[in-house]
């Protein structure tokens, strides 16, 4: 699935506000380094992923993997697209040095030429980001949920069956979810999300930070109730 390359890392500052929005959701719920985790580039004109900046060729970014040809680089905040020019309908890879290489540095370049081998440019067709759990599909919500819980079906999976096959009703139940995901507005929760609260220690029992698990596990003041 494409999306507008305003996602991007080094154009992320000029996206919507519904994606700043969803990446600060992210990571604030520790759900990896950055929003942009589960995405990768598809390379098309090259004319908006920056050459040294964006991690497109790989997990990490060029100027990460290679930091003494980027420091010598004349160019360090340019485009894909200018790294090079198209002949014949061949595209050619060309970089500008601020001065020429000593001997150990001449096998950097060619580390990184032989690592830009496989890239293919395509004329008329921009740049985009992919979402890598989507496969072919486009980005949706239930694509991100699963994402995020890949690493935890083992380990919840049958308390979670065991739930829903509860006879009870569906309010008890949903708060119970909610209290196994720590999805309770409790006063932690409130001040990890970025909402100002005068204090954050339990209102019954004023001993520990209001958090789900304190607030139906070990508060005595509520456990009497």
């Amino acid at each position: 699935m494409f999306l507008n390359t305003e996602v991007g890392e080094g154009n992320f500052k000029r996206g919507s506000l519904w994606w700043k929005d969803l990446k600060e959701v992210w990571a604030s719920e520790g759900w990896g380094r950055s929003f942009e985790d589960g995405f990768k580039w598809y390379v098309g004109n090259g004319k908006d992923i920056s050459f040294w900046e964006d991690s497109w060729l790989s997990c990490s970014a060029l100027n990460g993997v290679f930091p003494r040809l980027f420091s010598l680089s004349s160019t360090i905040d340019a485009k894909v697209a200018e790294f090079g020019y198209w002949a014949n309908g061949v595209w050619v890879w060309h970089f500008d040095w601020r001065r020429p290489f000593f001997v150990w540095e001449k096998s950097l370049a060619e580390q990184l030429v032989q690592s830009l081998q496989g890239v293919k440019l395509v004329l008329g067709e921009a740049d985009n980001w992919v979402w890598k759990a989507g496969g072919c599909q486009s980005f949706t919500v239930n694509s991100a949920y699963v994402q995020l819980r890949r690493d935890r079906v083992g380990e919840f999976s049958s308390v979670y069956s065991m739930l829903w096959r509860c006879k009870a009703l569906p309010s008890a139940l949903f708060t119970a979810w909610r209290v196994m995901e720590n999805k309770i507005a409790t006063r932690g929760s409130l001040v990890r999300r970025g909402v100002v609260v005068e204090n954050f220690l339990c209102c019954l029992c004023g001993k520990e930070e209001k958090s789900s698990s304190l607030l139906f596990f070990v508060c005595d003041f509520a456990w009497r109730v």
